[in-house]
C-alpha cells in the first residue's frame, strides 16, 4: 500500500497532472487532438512578433518604406510558369503606378525575368498608359523610370546564386552575364548587391563584388546566433572582408534585421483590401521600435515592403501606402518621425555620411551553416537535396565553360568564324547555367515541374554549347542553322561530348557516334575525331566512340595507326575506347578513316577485343592500371578497406534515418537522429522515473514484490543508508549506463519501423513496461530513497546526453550489416569494381588509365524515403577540414557539441582532412564528426514538409550517381589535381579534312597556371582571360609561343564587367600574389600569331 502522507502532500497528484499535460501536448507521441495554447514540440511554431519594451523613439526618425517583389527564377512553378502567372503583371503594374506618381518607388533584383520581359514585350506599346503615353513601348517606360530615381534594380547578378554551393567561375559569369544583360537591355548599372533570400552567406561574395564595381551589399539571411549577436551591439550595418583574399577591399553590408517580407499580412495587399490608417501606422512604429537599435544611430530605419510575388495588386498596395505616407503627416504621434518612399541607394546614401564618421565593424568569416531556429534547424539538407540536379548543373558548367575557352582559342589562332552568332548563343548557355545555380534550384528545394524545367534548360544548353564548339572549330556557312537545331530537345549532338559525363539518365550523352551516313561496311567517307583541352597542362583521356563499320580504321594526325584499347561488336556496330594525349591549351585530332586510304592501319574488325576480364570474388579486389595497385578488402558492415602504397582508407556507406512524425526533415531542414533520440529517452525516461518514484513511495525492499516475495537479497549499505555515497554513486552508474546503452541501442539495433511507432504512440509499451519493471525491480532491491532515484534519473539524462554529443558519428547506421561481395572487370581502360549495398545502392571503385593515382568511388542510389544517405571515407587523424570553390581553400571545423546537421558544410570542388583529398564534379554536404572521419551527403528524399515555403513534400525517385575521387597521393597538390578532375576535355566529330593542329597557339610556359575562364568577346579582337596561381608569380612570360605577338593591358582581380569602366594601362608584366585571381585583356596580332602556329606546324 501506498502511504497516506505520500497522497496528503499531493505530490503524486501533482506529477500525474504534469505528466499528463506534456503527453497531452505532444501529438507526435499520443496522436490526440491538443488545445491551441499547449506547446508543440516535434514541429514548427508560428513566428512569434518579440517586441522590446514601449520605449520613446529617436526624434528626427526616418522610415524608408521599400517597394519590392522578390521573385524566384523557379520554386514551386517553374520559371516562365511564374513569368506568366505574376511576374509579368507585377512589372506591368508596378510600371504603370510608379508613372503615374512620381514620388513612388519601387525596387526589383530578379534580373532574369527583367530580361525575359524585355524580350517578350520590351519593344511593345504598353497600351496602359493614359494619352500618348501609351504609345511607350515598356523598354522606354522602365529606362524613363530608371532615370527618374523611381525604379531601381539591385543585385546586378543574373540570378541570386546559392553562394556556398557555386563554384569561382559559376561566381564571376553570374555577376558578367547580370551586368551585360543590364546594358544590353536598359543600358543601366548597378552599386547594390542584393543576396536577400540566400541559404547562408559565403565569404567568397564580397571578393567578387567589392571588385566588379559593387558598395554595398544586402544580405537577407543568418543564423539566428549571428543575428542576435550582431543586433545586440547595433552592428547590422558592417564591413565584409574576405578572410582568404588579403589585400581585397571590403564591402559595406547590410543585413536585413527580419525576413525580408512584409511587416505582417496587414500589409499583403494582394489578399487584402483593408486598409486601416491607425493600425497600420502602430505596426510601423513597432517595426521602428524594434530595428532603430540594432543599427548604428544613423537615425534612419529601412522597412521591407514587398514579399515573394507581391504587387500584382500594384494600385492597391500603391493606394494604401500613399494614405500611410499621408495620414503619417497629421498624426500627433508621427511628429518627430518621417515615412517616405525610398529605393535601396537613396536609403544608403542617406546613412552614408553617419558611417563615414564612425568607424564600422569588420567581420572577415561568413555565415555557414544557416540556422533559422533552435533546436537543430540547420539548412543543411539543401546540400543532398536532388542530387542528379546537382551533378546536371556542373556538367553543363564544364561543357559552357569549355566552349568559351575554346571559342577564345580559336580566336587567337586567327581562325574565321562567324563570332557574333557563336557569342550570341554561348550567352543563352551561360544564362542557363546561372539558372542551374540560382538558390532553389542547385540546392534542390524545388518542386517536380520546376526540377524537370532546369533538367530541359541545362540540356538544351549543353547541346547548344557542343554545337558552338563544332562551329568554332571548323566553320561553316550555316552556322545559325546548325545552332539553332540544337535547341530542339530531339536533337540529339552525337557528335560531340564531353569526356567526364556519366549520365544516369541518357547513357548516349556518353559517348561520340560516327553517324552511319559518315561511316558503314558499304561506304566510308570518314571523319575526324577531335579532342580540345583547355587546361595549361596536358592531358590523357579516354575517349568512347562508336562506329557503324568494321572495315574503318582508326589513325593520328600524321596517319599512324591508334591502337585501340576497347573495341567490341554491339549492335551492328562497334564500340571502340582508346586513349589520347591532348596538350596545354591544344587539340589533338584521330581520324576514322576507310581502309583504302590507310592499308597500313588494322581494320577495327579485325582488332575486336573481348569483353572487360570478369571475375566474381567474395569478399576481396584486385584492380591495377598505370602501375598503381589497388587491393580492396570487405568488412563487416558493409566496410571497404582500401590499401595501396602504404595508406589505407575505410569506405562505407550510411544513412540517417528521418522520421516525418518528429521535427521531420524536408527540402531544407536536416535532421539527424538526435531529436528522435530524444523522444525514445523522454519515454524511456520518463518510465524509469516513474518506476523508481513507485519503488521509492511504497518504500518496500524485493521482499514485497509479488513475484520475487521469496528471493532474498542480502543487505548492504547502499541500501539501507539512504544517504550513503557509495548507493549514490551505484545509483548514478547505473542511470548513465542505462541512458548510453539506450541511444546506442536505438541508433543501431532497434527496426527503423520500431523507432517509428515508438515515436507515433504505436507500440510504445513494449518499451515502457520493460523499463517501468526494471525501474521498479531495481529501486525496490536496493532500498532507494528519494535523493538515490533523482540521482539515477539525472545520470540516465547526463549519459544520453554525452552518447548523443560524443557519439555523434554512431547516429547514422551502415546500410548494410553484411560484407560486400565484389564483381571485378579488368580492362586496358579501367579496372572496376562493384558491389551491390541494398537493393536500391550499389558502390563501384574505378581506376582508369587517363587518371590511375585517383581512386574512383561512385555510388548509384535510388534513395528511399525518409533517408540521408552518405559516403564515409577514414583515414589518418585530421581534424581540420578544408574546401576548395575554385579560388581558396575555406577551413571548417566544427564544435564537438554541435549537432550532426551543423557540422555539413558545402563543397563545391573538393574537401581535404588531412592527408585525405576527395575531389567531387558536383556540388555536396562534406562533415567530420571526428578524426579522419569524413561523410559525404550523396542523397535524400523526404515525404514530410519542413516548412518553409516548398508547397510539396521532396519526394526524390530520381537516380543518382556521386563520384568522389580520392587521391591516392599523399603529397600531391589537391588544387592542381581539383583542376585535372574539373576541367575534363570535349571530344567532337569533324569532317575528315579538319585541319586541327596538334599544338595550339596558347602554350603556357608557367606551370600550374589553370584557367578559371577565357572569355572572347564578340565586338573586338581582344579575349579575356581569368587565371589562377596558388603561389606567387611574374606573368611577363604567359604565354611562350605567343611572345612579342600578346600585350598584356590592365590589371583587374576578377572578370571585367561591361558596364563598369576601368582604366587600361600596358604593362611589361603582371604580378599574381599567392591565392589570388586577375584578368589580362589580351591583344592579339593575327599576322604574327599564325605565323607561329604554322612555324609550329612545320616543326
Amino acid at each position: 500500500m501506498v502511504s497516506r502522507r505520500y497522497l496528503r502532500s499531493g505530490k503524486t497528484l501533482v506529477l500525474a497532472a504534469v505528466a499528463l499535460a506534456v503527453l497531452w501536448s505532444n501529438p507526435q507521441v499520443l496522436p490526440v487532438n491538443k488545445p491551441s495554447w499547449m506547446p508543440r514540440f516535434g514541429e514548427p511554431g508560428p513566428p512569434t512578433d518579440r517586441q522590446q519594451p514601449q520605449e520613446p523613439l529617436p526624434r528626427n526618425l526616418t522610415l524608408h518604406l521599400l517597394p519590392h517583389s522578390h521573385s524566384d527564377i523557379g520554386w514551386n512553378l517553374s520559371f516562365e510558369g511564374y513569368y506568366h502567372t505574376s511576374v509579368r503583371q507585377v512589372l506591368r503594374r508596378a510600371s504603370a503606378e510608379l508613372w503615374s506618381d512620381r514620388a513612388r518607388r519601387f525596387t526589383w533584383g530578379d534580373l532574369a525575368f527583367l530580361d525575359m520581359w524585355m524580350d517578350d514585350e520590351g519593344d511593345t506599346a504598353n497600351g496602359v498608359l493614359a494619352g500618348a503615353d501609351a504609345a511607350l513601348t515598356w523598354r522606354q517606360v522602365l529606362k524613363e523610370l530608371m532615370l527618374r530615381g523611381q525604379w531601381e534594380v539591385v543585385g546586378g547578378t543574373y540570378v541570386s546564386p546559392d553562394e556556398g554551393l557555386t563554384t569561382w567561375w559559376a561566381h564571376n559569369t553570374i555577376v558578367d552575364a547580370g551586368h551585360r544583360t543590364l546594358a544590353t537591355q536598359l543600358n543601366a548599372t548597378t552599386r547594390v548587391g542584393w543576396q536577400i533570400d540566400n541559404f547562408g552567406h559565403h565569404n567568397t561574395v564580397p571578393h567578387v563584388l567589392s571588385n566588379t564595381g559593387y558598395s554595398w551589399l544586402v544580405l537577407g539571411r543568418m543564423a539566428y546566433r549571428d543575428l542576435y549577436d550582431f543586433a545586440s551591439k547595433s552592428t547590422l550595418q558592417f564591413e565584409w572582408r574576405s578572410s582568404e583574399h588579403e589585400g581585397t577591399n571590403g564591402l559595406r553590408t547590410h543585413f536585413l534585421a527580419e525576413h525580408y517580407g512584409l511587416p505582417s499580412t496587414a500589409f499583403d495587399f494582394d489578399h487584402t483590401n483593408v486598409c486601416d490608417e491607425d493600425v497600420l501606422l502602430g505596426e510601423l512604429q513597432q517595426l521602428a521600435r524594434r530595428h532603430v537599435r540594432q543599427y548604428p544611430a544613423h537615425g534612419h530605419v529601412l522597412i521591407m515592403m514587398g514579399d515573394d510575388f507581391r504587387f500584382v495588386h500594384a494600385a492597391r498596395a500603391f493606394g494604401c501606402l500613399d494614405r500611410l505616407i499621408s495620414a503619417s503627416r497629421k498624426h500627433e504621434s508621427w511628429r518627430d518621425m518621417k515615412l517616405q518612399y525610398s529605393t535601396m541607394t537613396e536609403y544608403l546614401d542617406s546613412v552614408q555620411p553617419h558611417l563615414d564618421a564612425h568607424a564600422m565593424r569588420v567581420h572577415g568569416g561568413d555565415f555557414y551553416p544557416y540556422q533559422d531556429k533552435p533546436v537543430e534547424q540547420y539548412w543543411s539538407g539543401i546540400l543532398g537535396s536532388r542530387p542528379y540536379l546537382k551533378w546536371l548543373v556542373r556538367d553543363t558548367e564544364q561543357i559552357v565553360q569549355h566552349v568559351e575557352a575554346l571559342v577564345a582559342m580559336q580566336r587567337m589562332r586567327g581562325t574565321r568564324a562567324a563570332w557574333s552568332t557563336l557569342e550570341l548563343h554561348l550567352e543563352f548557355c551561360r544564362k542557363q547555367v546561372a539558372i542551374g545555380y540560382h538558390h532553389d534550384a542547385i540546392t534542390g528545394t524545388c518542386t517536380d515541374d520546376a526540377f524537370a524545367d532546369y533538367v530541359e534548360r541545362l540540356r538544351t544548353a549543353a547541346r547548344v554549347a557542343l554545337r558552338i564548339g563544332h562551329v568554332a572549330l571548323q566553320p561553316v556557312d550555316d552556322a545559325e542553322q546548325q545552332i539553332s537545331a540544337a535547341y530542339n530537345a530531339d536533337q540529339h549532338i552525337g557528335s560531340a561530348y564531353n569526356t567526364a559525363t556519366r549520365d544516369v539518365d541518357n547513357a548516349a550523352r556518353d559517348w561520340l557516334e560516327i553517324a552511319p551516313a559518315q561511316c558503314t561496311d558499304s561506304a566510308c567517307v570518314g571523319a575526324a575525331v577531335v579532342v580540345t583541352n583547355t587546361l595549361l597542362a596536358a592531358q590523357d583521356v579516354v575517349v568512347r566512340l562508336r562506329v557503324h563499320s568494321g572495315s574503318a580504321v582508326l589513325v593520328d594526325e600524321t596517319g599512324v595507326a591508334v591502337q585501340p584499347v576497347h573495341v567490341q561488336a554491339v549492335d551492328s556496330a562497334y564500340s571502340v575506347e582508346f586513349v589520347v594525349s591532348v596538350p596545354a591549351l591544344g587539340a589533338r585530332g584521330v581520324v576514322v578513316g576507310n581502309r583504302t586510304l590507310y592499308a597500313d592501319a588494322p581494320m577495327l574488325r579485325d582488332q575486336i577485343i573481348t569483353a572487360a576480364q570478369t571475375e566474381q570474388t567474395s569478399l576481396r579486389a584486385d584492380l591495377h592500371q598505370g602501375g598503381v595497385h589497388v587491393r580492396l578488402r570487405s568488412e563487416r558492415n558493409g566496410v571497404v578497406r582500401i590499401e595501396s602504397g602504404g595508406r589505407v582508407v575505410r569506405h562505407q556507406m550510411r544513412s540517417y534515418f528521418t522520421n516525418p512524425y518528429v521535427q521531420s526533415s524536408g527540402a531544407y531542414i536536416m535532421h539527424s537522429f538526435n531529436l528522435m533520440y530524444s523522444i525514445v529517452f523522454w519515454i524511456f525516461g520518463g518510465m524509469l522515473a516513474s518506476g523508481l518514484a513507485l519503488a521509492w513511495l511504497v518504500h518496500v525492499g524485493t521482499r514485497h514484490i509479488l513475484w520475487l516475495r521469496h528471493v532474498r537479497v542480502p543487505c548492504s549499505p547502499i541500501g539501507a543508508n539512504g544517504t550513503s555515497t557509495a548507493g549514490s554513486v551505484v545509483a548514478a552508474a547505473i542511470g548513465s549506463v542505462c541512458g548510453a546503452i539506450s541511444v546506442l541501442y536505438a541508433a543501431q539495433k532497434v527496426s527503423v519501423d520500431r523507432l517509428d511507432d515508438w515515436t507515433r504512440g504505436h507500440g510504445v509499451f513494449l518499451l515502457a513496461a520493460p523499463v517501468f519493471c526494471a525501474a521498479y525491480v531495481v529501486g525496490g532491491a536496493l532500498r532507494w530513497r528519494k535523493r538515490r532515484a533523482c540521482v539515477c534519473v539525472a545520470s540516465t539524462a547526463l549519459g544520453v546526453f554525452l552518447a548523443l554529443a560524443l557519439g555523434r558519428a554512431w547516429q547514422s547506421r551502415a546500410m548494410t550489416f553484411r560484407s560486400l561481395q565484389f564483381t571485378v572487370e579488368h580492362s586496358d581502360v579501367c579496372s572496376t569494381a562493384r558491389a551491390q549495398v541494398t537493393e536500391g545502392t550499389s558502390v563501384e571503385f574505378r581506376l582508369c588509365a587517363d587518371t590511375p593515382y585517383l581512386l574512383q568511388a561512385s555510388t548509384l542510389v535510388h534513395a528511399p524515403n525518409n533517408r540521408e544517405i552518405i559516403a564515409r571515407l577514414q583515414h589518418g587523424r585530421g581534424r581540420t577540414l578544408e574546401l576548395f570553390d575554385g579560388a581558396s581553400m575555406r577551413q571548417r571545423r566544427a564544435s564537438m557539441w554541435t549537432p550532426v546537421p551543423g557540422t555539413f558544410y558545402p563543397a563545391p570542388l573538393l574537401a581535404r582532412l588531412g592527408e585525405l583529398s576527395v575531389h567531387v564534379r558536383q556540388p555536396v554536404g562534406v562533415s567530420s564528426l571526428s578524426a579522419g572521419m569524413l561523410d559525404v551527403l550523396v542523397h535524400r528524399s523526404m515525404t514530410a514538409n519542413d516548412f518553409r515555403g516548398l508547397k510539396r513534400p521532396l519526394i526524390d525517385k530520381h537516380p543518382a550517381r556521386a563520384t568522389l575521387f580520392v587521391d591516392l597521393r599523399p603529397d600531391a597538390d589537391p588544387v592542381a589535381v581539383n583542376n585535372r578532375v574539373n576541367t575534363p576535355p570535349l571530344a567532337f566529330v569533324l569532317p575528315p579534312h579538319a585541319n586541327i593542329s596538334p599544338h595550339s597557339a596558347l602554350h603556357s610556359a608557367v606551370p600550374h597556371l589553370s584557367l578559371v575562364g577565357i572569355r572572347a568577346e564578340s565586338d573586338s579582337v581582344d579575349m579575356r582571360l581569368l587565371a589562377h596561381r596558388s603561389t606567387d608569380i611574374s606573368m611577363h612570360e604567359l604565354l611562350r609561343n605567343t611572345a612579342g605577338a600578346v600585350r598584356v593591358h590592365g590589371d583587374w582581380s576578377l572578370c571585367n564587367v561591361s558596364a563598369v569602366q576601368r582604366t587600361e594601362t600596358q604593362a611589361s608584366h603582371v604580378h599574381l600574389r599567392s591565392g589570388e585571381q586577375a584578368l589580362f585583356r589580351l591583344q592579339v596580332d593575327y599576322d604574327r600569331i599564325s605565323g607561329l602556329s604554322e612555324k609550329q606546324h612545320k616543326n
